[in-house]
């Protein structure tokens, strides 16, 4: 008996070609979200107070000293030389987040340096770049308040999240690379001592993904950078997206 339906369509006009791209995001996200309760977390929170201690140092330091606002705003202005601000909307907020993209990775593979926890600097340096801003505005004469929620608060939700969750990301890899470094050195000493080494662990081949990231360093390193393209980029996307198409009209 003769149907409708086409080899690519089912009973409900559902294509495999478009619900399949679907499952697998959705799966992507569903394990994203489960490394985040396992293993992000924690650090998201403590970046988050660096970026909340980082903001009150350099709003307190520059609001006292006057005299160095200058200087550091030169630094900063310096820093984003490469941003033309007379563009397009869509040529300045594709630089944006170039800039802020090329950022945030940088501050991801600083975590590759075993325990120094060298990430913990970027939401450091952004909230003492808050604090400056927010400081001369102040010694301006200018709304302090207006500039918040015009200037900053709009795309700074999504930039200073991806921000903490980069750092997150860089955190964790210290860590780990460091556990790694500090085993593969006892497993040295070990064999020195002429100790037999340990058998072989079987389990990690049965472990899901979350248990799995912590297992070798190539699957490291690909969860690392899959959680920086899933969650990271897309939010620097809407953030340099608000900043180049909405802000300039606020």
């Amino acid at each position: 008996m003769m149907t409708d339906l086409t080899p690519m369509e089912d009973p409900q006009g559902t294509s495999p070609l478009t619900t399949r791209p679907a499952g697998l995001l959705k799966r992507l996200y569903r394990e994203e979200w489960d490394a985040w309760r396992k293993h992000y977390r924690r650090y998201f929170k403590y970046a988050a107070r660096v970026l909340g201690a980082g903001f009150v140092i350099g709003f307190v330091y520059f609001l006292v000293r006057p005299d160095q606002e200058k200087k550091a705003l030169e630094f900063v202005i310096r820093s984003f030389k490469d941003i033309r601000l007379e563009g397009s909307p869509l040529v300045l907020a594709l630089t944006l987040f170039y800039h802020n993209a090329r950022a945030s990775a940088i501050a991801v593979a600083a975590g590759w340096i075993p325990f120094l926890f060298l990430p913990i600097l970027d939401p450091l340096l952004n909230g003492g770049v808050l604090g400056l801003l927010v400081s001369v505005t102040k010694h301006q004469g200018l709304d302090v308040p207006r500039l918040i929620l015009t200037k900053i608060l709009p795309h700074g939700v999504f930039e200073l999240s991806a921000v903490l969750y980069a750092t997150s990301l860089g955190l964790y890899l210290s860590e780990a690379m460091g556990k790694r470094a500090l085993a593969a050195w006892r497993k040295k000493k070990g064999q020195r001592q002429g100790q037999p080494p340990p058998p072989p662990d079987l389990t990690n081949f049965l472990e899901t993904y979350p248990e799995r990231s912590a297992a070798e360093s190539e699957s490291l390193a690909w969860n690392v950078f899959r959680s920086f393209v899933l969650v990271v980029l897309p939010l620097l996307l809407i953030a340099a997206l608000i900043e180049g198409f909405i802000t300039p009209s606020l």
